[in-house]
């Protein structure tokens, strides 16, 4: 298996996510950095790039999944007491 630092093309993803910007509806882009640890965004056909660290995307999630996770107990123990 090839390690992402050792490519020498760009890696680009494109998924099927959309967002509108000017009107339009793109496809958003990931980019991985080859050297470093971040990740850059952006929406298909524009310069526009939004740079984050990988270690921030997974921060993000597991905060996500732990809020996720709070709700759904606090919503077990609302159906508890009303039946």
């Amino acid at each position: 298996m090839t390690k992402l630092s050792e490519r020498k093309t760009r890696l680009l993803f494109e998924t099927e996510a959309v967002a509108r910007y000017r009107g339009k509806q793109r496809p958003i882009v990931i980019e991985p950095d080859m050297q470093g640890h971040t990740l850059a965004l952006r929406l298909k056909g524009t310069r526009v790039r939004y740079e984050i660290s990988r270690g921030a995307v997974f921060d993000q999630a597991a905060k996500i999944y732990a809020d996720r996770v709070r709700y759904e107990r606090k919503m077990a123990r609302a159906g508890r007491k009303l039946s």
